[in-house]
Formats: structure tokens, C-alpha cells, sequence
């Protein structure tokens, strides 16, 4: 398992995907299905951290998007933990170093997570968010697009501070 970055680096992240969530509401809020800046953290913690960072992250990002929901608080939050946990466990067992094996894995989880969220929601709420939220079908490759494109940035970031 990798080392756990700097916490105070993580939190302005949440506070960044937070900034970002709020204004795509603004904005529009299909494109809150569309990007979902708490997933794209999540994943790229996990990914970058491990399982252990996944998990916390999960619960931070969960409860925070939580809040902005009128709904049940802890549903966002349940299906991040879950899917934070196991992407970041499955992450460090498998080689995950190209961008096109790193997509499909993001890509695969991104569904798992989503599938988690909307049958959570639709058991609550009985209601269906597949017919009245159409960008939510594109929402697994903009997470994909952007979970990978983060992790090969801030590697290679990584590795630039490793060597100067």
C-alpha cells in the first residue's frame, strides 16, 4: 500500500470538487450527472492511495454531496465508500500504467458505483432516475476521461519532483 499524501493537499481537493459541484449546479444541474466532481476525487484518491484513502475519501465526498441533496443523507455516501474501497484495493493489484487500461478500469467501476446510487435511490424514493436524467448514461466515461487524465498528470508530477 502507498503512502497517504498530504492531508491538507486532499482536503483542498474536497474543497475544490466541492467548488466545482456547486458551480455546475449553478450552471445547469444535469451537469451534476453529467461531471460529478466527488466521484472524479474519490477514484483518483483511490487510485493514487490505496483502499485506506479510498475509504476515507469516500466518506468525506459521500456525506458532503449528501448535503446538497434533500434526500437521505448518507446515499452518495454509501455507494463512495464502497466503490472508493474496492477500486483503490483492486488498484494496487493490478498494472494500471497505461491510459487505456486505467479508462476501462475507472470506466467499470464508475458503472459500479453508479449502479449502486441509482437502485440505493430508486429502493428509497421509488422512483427511476434513468429516464429523467439522461446525461447520467455519459456520466461513467467523463469520469473515466478525467480520473485517468488526473492520476497520469499527478504522476508524472510526482515523478518530476522525485527527479529535480
Amino acid at each position: 500500500m502507498r503512502k497517504i499524501g498530504s492531508w491538507p493537499i486532499t482536503i483542498a481537493a474536497l474543497f475544490l470538487a466541492f467548488l466545482t459541484y456547486s458551480l455546475l449546479g449553478a450552471v445547469d444541474p444535469a451537469l451534476v450527472t453529467l461531471i460529478n466532481p466527488f466521484v472524479v476525487l474519490v477514484f483518483s484518491v483511490a487510485m493514487l492511495y490505496g483502499e485506506t484513502a479510498g475509504l476515507l475519501m469516500g466518506t468525506a465526498a459521500g456525506l458532503l454531496q449528501d448535503a446538497f441533496s434533500y434526500g437521505v443523507f448518507g446515499l452518495a455516501g454509501l455507494s463512495f465508500i464502497m466503490s472508493g474501497f474496492l477500486m483503490g484495493w483492486f488498484s494496487q493489484k493490478l498494472d494500471l500504467n497505461s491510459f487505456s487500461k486505467r479508462f476501462l478500469f475507472v470506466f467499470i467501476f464508475s458503472i459500479l458505483q453508479l449502479s449502486i446510487w441509482v437502485i440505493l435511490y430508486a429502493l428509497i424514493f421509488k422512483k427511476s432516475l434513468l429516464y429523467t436524467q439522461p446525461f447520467i448514461y455519459l456520466q461513467p466515461a467523463t469520469t473515466s476521461l478525467l480520473v485517468s487524465g488526473l492520476v497520469w498528470l499527478f504522476r508524472k508530477w510526482q515523478l518530476k519532483g522525485d527527479v529535480g
